[in-house]
């Protein structure tokens, strides 16, 4: 385990499916009374709104990373074909029971969009909470082919990632701890590092954690998050053969940066 947290360096284990900590990203997803995880009903039905009015009629869309089904289930109200899938376990089986107290058709799958086939002939793929922002370059890329290839022609791939307003919420910190409650990150006394790195020329910020128990094998967390301005994710997007017809910096109530904070975007496969 190396020292210093280098850039786009990957941990060998995944947040969503440690059997401790995918059972609390649920439960932060199911808390309306914070954005962590999940934003609030109200942000996720305005969202929903505004995915719904960037969609020419009802259509099929697949959501990844749809975590419990907050968006999926609105979008299936609304008369619209949706499939949703997610790497964490505990969020799938929890959207799975819930469409089904609704009679609902959602087609829920649990699995790894990077490392397995999503399908085909989707008019509409969504990816909320700036997931794709959190992926690395080479995983976007990747992303983006497999997105060319699941969408029809013309359809659209909808998504949201950090502004630069992300630097006026984030500083650079590492300290350790020692805890004994039970919190998000475990349930016996252990030593906890907490990390985030600003890497300011590649525009990302790296967030590490370290948990330690006695008799136990350390485990190690890392997750990313890039910020664009708007001409750097739609030149991006051009690169891989996407053109933006929607960009949206205003459907974050209340956005502490001015609407610099979460751009949303629809962009179309050219």
């Amino acid at each position: 385990m190396d020292n210093n947290l280098k850039l786009f360096q990957r941990s060998a284990k995944y947040l969503w499916t440690d059997p401790h900590i995918s059972k609390e990203m649920l439960k932060a997803h199911l808390d309306p009374s914070h954005d962590g995880a999940s934003r609030k009903q109200e942000t996720i039905k305005k969202t929903v709104d505004w995915i719904d009015k960037n969609l020419p009629e009802k259509v099929k869309i697949l959501d990844l990373g749809c975590g419990p089904g907050l968006y999926t289930s609105l979008l299936d109200e609304r008369g619209h074909r949706v499939s949703g899938y997610d790497i964490n376990p505990f969020s799938i089986h929890y959207a799975m029971k819930e469409a089904l107290k609704t009679n609902s058709a959602i087609n829920y799958r649990c699995l790894d969009y990077l490392k397995e086939d999503f399908g085909t002939a989707f008019d509409a793929i969504i990816m909320i909470y700036c997931d794709f922002g959190a992926l690395i370059p080479s995983e976007q890329k990747l992303l983006l082919k497999k997105i060319k290839r699941a969408l029809q022609p013309g359809g659209r791939f909808i998504f949201d990632v950090f502004g630069e307003g992300l630097n006026n919420i984030k500083e650079e910190h590492r300290q350790w701890s020692y805890e004994t409650e039970e919190d998000f990150w475990g349930k016996r006394p252990r030593f906890e590092l907490e990390e985030s790195k600003h890497f300011k020329k590649e525009k990302v910020w790296g967030d590490r954690n370290i948990i330690l128990e006695e008799d136990r094998t350390p485990k190690e967390y890392i997750t990313w998050d890039q910020y664009y301005s708007e001409e750097e994710i739609k030149d991006f997007l051009r690169e891989n053969e996407f053109t933006v017809i929607d960009l949206n910096n205003k459907l974050i109530p209340g956005d502490p940066e001015g609407g610099d904070f979460v751009r949303f975007i629809v962009a179309q496969f050219n």
